[in-house]
């Protein structure tokens, strides 16, 4: 009895060292769990968040504006390895780090070297060459990389995987070419992106998560038939677009209502990287194809922007909007109420934060380095360059009412309205 008794109380007095052990460490087992980003306990709060918080400095850089450099009216623009690129389906316009035009890159036409249109391209980081997903004039869909001397450097054809033509193209590592395509939860394709070497060989597939919220609504489709007497396949023309961002070498990807995002690194290694959690504000039997309906909470459009340091995300609030504001059209003078909300998830500290507005309706960082618009970026370079754009008018006019540095000032005064639009440069922490 006394033995049973003392090797009872040698064995509590283990538990108790290995329970104390235990309090005192970070559990070996955290570093293998996936990140959670709480957007349930973020609802209801925010905070104006400035921009000094989250990068060193910013820029606001004028683009030449010239007959040769005149771009649309809607320009996409991308900054990588020192200069500015403005993709169209036909040219490359392309301006140093100060906004000074370059040159024009038009390979357009019916030569063997050219094409006919571009669907999606691609800027290598390291070398600067353009790499585009096009029309060739011989009908051949196909990828070719041009130098900045506008001279091909290579053409391969694109196998399409009898999916159509992918949503998205991406070369990686110089010799992998990754393609992905709308997907649907009814059919028998599986993989939503292939990843293949120039020489054609399929490396990996990836394929489509659990997508439950999907199958509510895809089970409730039937078949019609439209006025010219033809039946449609309304199941298989439901596509569902997997929405993908770059951070450095890896590639992350999810989808619409699906509470996960993926990465795929520069070994092909595909593994989930972070979670959300909705909780009650998750979308579970409202969804219908269309955004602006339900009681729910989700991702706006699937635009997601990584640092080294934060997750720049937009979330639609809807009815838990902490801050909805009202937009009246242009066009039509109707008012629409804004229920979007920009966000941030600080990844060292596993935390979400909801941004406030530092303008009434006016979201974004505050820019507290020159007083100017609030700022939020819709493009982030390999080297942690954030950058977005604003109108010459919208720039002026921002000047003229607030009081903006001496700098931002003069640069403002400078401007004319039709002129090119204005860089807005930031180095994120």
């Amino acid at each position: 009895m006394l033995r049973m008794t003392r090797n009872m109380f040698i064995i509590l007095c283990v538990i108790i060292v290995s329970i104390i052990h235990a309090c005192g460490s970070d559990p070996i087992i955290k570093s293998d769990k996936i990140p959670v980003i709480d957007i349930e306990s973020a609802v209801g709060s925010g905070q104006i968040i400035n921009l000094s918080e989250v990068a060193t400095e910013i820029k606001y850089i004028p683009l030449e504006t010239s007959e040769s450099s005149l771009l649309s009216e809607i320009p996409k623009i991308i900054y990588e390895k020192g200069s500015f690129y403005s993709i169209t389906f036909k040219n490359i316009i392309i301006f140093d780090s100060c906004g000074k035009y370059l040159k024009t890159i038009d390979r357009s036409g019916r030569g063997p070297q050219e094409y006919l249109s571009i669907f999606s391209f691609y800027i290598d980081p390291e070398t600067g060459n353009i790499s585009m997903y096009g029309m060739c004039p011989d009908q051949k869909i196909s990828v070719l990389t041009y130098s900045l001397e506008s001279e091909l450097l290579s053409r391969y054809l694109a196998d399409s995987i009898k999916m159509g033509v992918p949503n998205l193209f991406m070369k990686k590592d110089g010799n992998k070419l990754l393609f992905s395509y709308n997907v649907s939860v009814s059919d028998s394709v599986q993989h939503y992106a292939t990843i293949y070497d120039t020489s054609g060989t399929v490396l990996k597939r990836l394929f489509k998560p659990k997508m439950d919220y999907y199958k509510y609504v895809y089970n409730d489709l039937s078949n019609k038939m439209n006025e010219g007497g033809f039946h449609l396949d309304v199941k298989a023309l439901k596509r569902i677009a997997p929405h993908s961002f770059r951070y450095k070498k890896s590639t992350r990807f999810f989808f619409f209502e699906n509470d996960t995002i993926f990465s795929l690194d520069s070994s092909l290694n595909y593994n989930p990287l972070y979670v959300f959690n909705y909780g009650k504000y998750k979308n579970i039997e409202e969804f219908d194809g269309k955004k602006s309906r339900g009681k729910h909470i989700d991702l706006n459009d699937g635009k997601i922007i990584e640092t080294n340091n934060l997750l720049m995300m937009q979330f639609n609030l809807r009815d838990y909007a902490h801050e909805p504001f009202e937009i009246v059209s242009q066009s039509s003078g109707r008012s629409t109420k804004n229920t979007l909300s920009y966000a941030v998830y600080d990844k060292n500290r596993g935390k979400l934060t909801l941004m406030n507005a530092p303008i009434p309706a006016k979201p974004g960082f505050k820019d507290d380095f020159e007083s100017g618009p609030p700022f939020f970026p819709m493009y982030i370079s390999a080297d942690m360059y954030a950058i977005s754009i604003i109108y010459p008018a919208k720039l002026k006019a921002f000047a003229d009412s607030h009081e903006v540095s001496p700098k931002l000032k003069s640069i403002a005064d400078k401007l004319k309205e039709e002129d090119n639009p204005v860089i807005v440069m930031v180095k994120m922490k």
